[in-house]
């Protein structure tokens, strides 16, 4: 029912926003004036009508869409039979800006054009560095094992985003 509401909110920007089009462009003058001074103005019943109606039809999406992003977390939905679904959020996650890469690539010491081989390598060479299991055997004190610990986690996030975006 949502649709088909949706769909006749939309269907009423169109014809509204014709009828203001006929308006405005009956006296030349006006028309052109708008036009270059303020062209929003020109389409906004369309642009007004089609974020209502594709909010009643795309509701479920939206709450998803919302309720992620106060989480935190990654989202996904389906759309199939006229029903959204929530997944678990494994197969769509946000995507990583190109900062954060630039970070996970400095946190390797790798760079962006270095081939995978070699990002592994530092990856490796890094954990054995920092793994906490090869340095409390060196008696080093605790804080330098909470720092370690740390350096690992940013390590394996660094390593699984890089070697998720190449697939």
């Amino acid at each position: 029912m949502k649709k088909i509401i949706g769909l006749a909110i939309i269907a009423l920007g169109i014809f509204l926003e014709v009828m203001w089009l006929g308006f405005v462009f009956g006296s030349i003058i006006i028309g052109v004036l708008l036009l270059i001074f303020a062209p929003r103005i020109l389409f906004f019943p369309f642009n007004f009508f089609l974020l209502i109606g594709l909010r009643l039809i795309y509701a479920q999406a939206f709450k998803n869409f919302e309720n992620a992003r106060k989480n935190g977390g990654s989202y996904s939905y389906s759309y199939s039979n006229s029903n959204y679904s929530r997944s678990g959020g494994s197969s769509y996650q946000q995507p990583t800006s190109q900062d954060k890469m630039a970070e996970y690539y400095a946190e390797l010491e790798s760079s962006a054009s270095d081939d995978f081989s070699v990002i592994k390598k530092n990856y490796r060479r890094l954990m054995k560095e920092h793994h906490y299991d090869s340095l409390v055997s060196k008696g080093l004190p605790k804080d330098m094992l909470e720092f370690s610990e740390a350096k690992t986690k940013k390590l394996n996030e660094a390593y699984a985003a890089i070697k998720e975006a190449r697939g």
